[in-house]
């Protein structure tokens, strides 16, 4: 499923090598070191193109319009340097609210190879490092949620993945789930689905009424490194189903009823609860 970024990215890199292909000049701000209570961890990134477009958050809104404008006034004069932000700043007129002093770099002579070099190593989903000013970079490859059921919450699962950066494998005996994700592979017995794909950077989600293909993806699951499995139904369903896997690896894995208990009860309300979940998990491997 094809959703386009919002204006927010956490992953910066490929809009910069799509600017650099453009031929246009470019600068990757990273936030190397903070003091007080920064809204944002250390190693977040923006990207900022010559003609001002830009993405990514370092101080949660609170002073992107002044990065941009230094980040410009960088690609023009040619040089990385590291600028102090907030407390402890030169610029008396940029404030932050929540107190905090923020050093960013700013990088305009990166090499185009070693960042694609970077892209290329997410897209076979290994980990990458880059330094920026001294400060180390660890990229992650992107999480993927890898969802099997049927129903519109697979839908709105799918829709809240991709708001936070997700990757989504789809797989589905429901016609309305294929009409709507195009994306979304049939799903006609557990022979179709490819339990290769969870990695340790993958969640799995069985969201079904009928538990009749569960079992073996559930096992297929349990034998993955996946950082997280959780299983859509009731107490009692979940508990024959744990009845059905006994023996069959570590069961306390399945999360089941999938999502963070919010009370929920609507289909919306279900798919956001399990997205709370699966970032959690995601947050803490």
């Amino acid at each position: 499923m094809q959703i386009d970024h919002p204006h927010y990215q956490d992953y910066v890199l490929d809009t910069y090598l799509g600017w650099r292909g453009e031929g246009m000049r470019c600068a990757v701000l990273t936030l190397v070191a903070t003091t007080g209570g920064s809204p944002r961890p250390v190693g977040s990134q923006m990207a900022v193109c010559e003609d001002g477009r830009h993405v990514g958050m370092i101080t949660g809104g609170c002073a992107e319009s002044a990065l941009v404008h230094d980040a410009i006034a960088a690609i023009i004069g040619g040089a990385d340097l590291i600028e102090r932000y907030g407390e402890g700043s030169k610029f008396r007129d940029i404030t932050l609210p929540c107190g905090a002093g923020l050093d960013i770099h700013f990088a305009v002579l990166l090499r185009d190879d070693e960042v694609q070099q970077i892209s290329e190593a997410l897209a076979r989903r290994q980990t990458a490092e880059m330094a920026f000013g001294g400060f180390v970079r660890r990229y992650r490859p992107k999480g993927r949620i890898v969802i099997v059921g049927q129903g519109p919450i697979v839908i709105m699962l799918a829709q809240l993945a991709a708001m936070a950066e997700m990757d989504t494998v789809i797989y589905s005996p429901d016609a309305m789930v294929i009409g709507s994700l195009p994306d979304a592979q049939p799903l006609r017995d557990e022979r179709d689905f490819d339990a290769g794909l969870l990695d340790a950077d993958s969640a799995l989600v069985t969201l079904f009424h009928d538990h009749a293909f569960e079992p073996q993806i559930l096992k297929a699951a349990l034998r993955s490194p996946a950082f997280y499995i959780g299983a859509l139904g009731s107490k009692r369903a979940h508990q024959a189903r744990l009845e059905a896997l006994n023996g069959c690896g570590d069961l306390t894995r399945i999360k089941g009823p999938a999502g963070v208990y919010i009370g929920a009860k609507t289909p919306p309300e279900i798919a956001l609860s399990i997205m709370a979940e699966i970032i959690e998990h995601w947050r803490a491997a």
